[in-house]
């Protein structure tokens, strides 16, 4: 039998199609497996920045209502104090109801505390819109009521009021310190308004900017707040407050707070 040549038996046979992949074929796995990486990392991130979202929203709504809670609290509880005229001209002996209710600023004595609730005894508050980075913000200081005498620290005597008749006190400046609590910030605007007592049948109210009167306070302070508008974060809704205590006697109401809790509305217009 003939022998086959060598070279003939040494031959390799053709590889099968099937039995390898093409570069086309590695290219498109290799494009199928990125793109499928690329969708999760996507999607994870789409769930981190949704879940990041709802937890600021959270939070911002967490310090709205704490905020809301502050404001309405020291506002129900504010008591008709009369302090004490500092010494000076015409000014010994003097007394007059201490409350300072300007469009931008604002004191007063409340039986609540911001540390403490209703356990901390008396305290002077003040309220203050001042600018910030973000916009506008409001301050409030908070301090032990020391008595009658105590409050003319924060009066710088007494001038003739034109508009009223007769004398008023001069408040001083309020300062902000570190200690300073922040209620409300980013604010592109905010102000305060005091209601005055419907006078006689005539049932309209009317809201001022400045109250002058020395004898009462408001009947009720509305805190008018503009947000800034910034995509969809919540916004601090404006509030108005009566003021329960308005026509307590002085002398009795310092121990107590009113028992009926007021439910926030929204404040009215200028």
């Amino acid at each position: 039998m003939p022998s086959v040549p060598t070279q003939a038996r040494h031959r390799r046979r053709p590889m099968h199609p099937e039995t390898g992949m093409t570069l086309i074929e590695v290219v498109v796995a290799v494009t199928l497996l990125g793109l499928l990486s690329t969708g999760l990392v996507m999607s994870f991130q789409m769930g981190a920045d949704a879940w990041r979202d709802t937890r600021d929203r959270l939070t911002v709504d967490r310090r709205i209502a704490t905020a809301n809670q502050i404001l309405n609290s020291a506002l129900v509880g504010m008591i008709p104090i009369k302090g004490e005229a500092p010494d000076g001209p015409g000014a010994r002996g003097r007394r007059f109801l201490f409350f300072q209710g300007e469009p931008h600023s604002m004191r007063f004595v409340t039986s609540f505390s911001v540390t403490e609730g209703t356990r901390g005894g008396l305290q002077v508050i003040e309220l203050q819109v001042v600018s910030s980075p973000g916009g506008r913000r409001i301050l409030l200081n908070q301090s032990p009521f020391m008595g009658p005498s105590a409050l003319a620290r924060f009066v710088d005597g007494f001038f003739n009021d034109p508009d009223l008749g007769g004398t008023r006190p001069r408040y001083r400046p309020i300062v902000p310190y570190a200690t300073s609590l922040v209620i409300v910030d980013e604010l592109e605007d905010c102000s305060f308004r005091y209601l005055e007592r419907p006078r006689g049948r005539d049932p309209v109210t009317t809201w001022l900017p400045v109250w002058t009167k020395l004898r009462e306070l408001p009947e009720a302070v509305a805190i008018n707040v503009l947000p800034r508008i910034e995509g969809n974060r919540l916004r601090p809704v404006p509030l108005s407050v009566p003021v329960p205590s308005r026509g307590r006697n002085p002398q009795q109401g310092a121990a107590a707070r009113p028992a009926n809790s007021v439910r926030l509305r929204g404040a009215p217009g200028p």
